[in-house]
């Protein structure tokens, strides 16, 4: 059950200093603040971020969300491989190594890569939407990629 903030949490937020940038604090729900003065967020694709100035003097930008997590505590819960292949019932791409799919279509990356943004995380691929039919590209042993129908997928392997 989501637990929403009462009035009193709204009033009183945690917040904590920014590293190097001392003059600038930010709140549990990622408000920034300069003496005690809320800063104008930019919103870009759909993440809120901050700008301030360093105490070097340098601008910074940062994700609010991301900081947040970060100097508060708040840890995000990653998947193991045993969670996808045991728990969730995921079997592996017998052509693809890399790669799990479920009896119903949700197509894994159990050995994650080790650059990009889903670097050291096993997640789940975005499926694309092609004439109708849901494709997600793998990346075979020999670094090459290509797009594979997910239906042609659970085929194979189940």
């Amino acid at each position: 059950m989501t637990q929403f903030p009462t009035t009193a949490q709204l009033d009183n937020p945690r917040r904590t200093r920014l590293p190097r940038a001392s003059q600038y604090e930010i709140d549990e729900f990622g408000f920034v603040y300069r003496l005690n003065r809320k800063l104008r967020l930019q919103n870009r694709s759909g993440k809120w971020f901050a700008q301030v100035y360093r105490d070097d003097g340098t601008r910074w930008s940062f994700d609010t969300d991301k900081m947040v997590k970060e100097l508060l505590g708040e840890v995000d819960e990653e998947l193991t491989r045993a969670d996808v292949e045991e728990v969730i019932g995921a079997r592996r791409i017998p052509d693809y190594p890399r790669y799990a799919v479920t009896s119903y279509g949700a197509v894994y990356c159990i050995e994650p890569p080790s650059r990009g943004p889903n670097a050291g995380k096993i997640y789940l691929l975005q499926e694309i939407l092609r004439n109708g039919a849901s494709y997600v590209t793998l990346t075979r042993s020999d670094k090459t990629r290509a797009p594979v129908r997910v239906s042609d997928i659970v085929e194979s392997v189940w």
